[in-house]
């Protein structure tokens, strides 16, 4: 059951983490920090005793981003690197389908389409859009959490 929820949160989350996925890559050009360099910032500035604490800044890291703007960077980034895996892997699985109409389903789900709009788009009722989509979320729940339920036991 878990599983099936964690599903349809998914399909309900795409469009937004897509959105956010793409927010950060566009700001991430205003800024000229690579990965390793933020996390040089991080390392430096939690740096505060011992030898460590009076080497020089790594030559070519002239940084004026402070500890916390590093770290909020860092968080961004990882959390945009969870949400691209997670939009792959959703994307995969919707891509095995092999009936049209759950794709399309959760193609709509994924981008934000209203359940209406879906059945109208099809031809069809609300309830059968709705039977549609409880299909496409079991099927999707064995694809993509199979093995977190195994493992649970």
């Amino acid at each position: 059951m878990e599983a099936m929820q964690r599903v349809e949160q998914d399909l309900r989350d795409c469009r937004w983490m897509a959105e956010e996925v793409a927010n950060f890559h566009k700001n991430r050009e205003k800024f000229s920090y690579t990965r390793e360099e933020l996390e040089e910032i991080v390392k430096i500035s939690t740096v505060k005793f011992g030898p460590e604490a009076v080497a020089s800044r790594p030559v070519g890291l002239n940084s004026n981003i402070t500890f916390w703007e590093a770290k909020k960077l860092l968080r961004q980034w990882e959390r945009v690197i969870r949400y691209e895996h997670k939009l792959k892997r959703l994307e995969e699985a919707v891509a095995k389908l092999e009936d049209e109409r759950e794709r399309v389903v959760a193609e709509g789900l994924m981008d934000g389409v209203k359940i209406n709009e879906i059945a109208q788009q099809l031809d069809v009722s609300r309830r059968v859009v709705y039977d549609i989509k409880q299909s496409v979320i079991r099927k999707l729940a064995v694809e993509l959490y199979l093995n977190d339920m195994i493992a649970a036991g």
